[in-house]
């Protein structure tokens, strides 16, 4: 799994500060599974959530990837990365 710190954000009972996430389907867009964690590991929330077809389609051939996938999922789930 990919994972990345985030702003903290309040999930009950606790507080998420990590967002981890694998892909299910290469798409296109792709899909994936995701995972807030608490800062001990504790899995908070958990779903699937896909890229925007605009998102899938700005992918640049050159970019780094992991950064590409984390930045848009992160901002799917309306997180900011840290």
């Amino acid at each position: 799994m990919l994972t990345t710190d985030i702003i903290p954000v309040k999930v009950w009972p606790a507080e998420a500060t990590q967002l981890a996430i694998r892909s299910i389907t290469l798409g296109p867009p792709p899909s994936y599974y995701f995972q807030l964690l608490a800062v001990d590991g504790t899995v908070l929330k958990d779903g699937n959530v896909s890229m925007t077809q605009e998102q899938w389609a700005a992918w640049p051939a050159d970019a780094d990837d992991d950064k590409v996938q984390l930045d848009a999922i992160s901002a799917n789930l309306g997180l900011t990365r840290a």
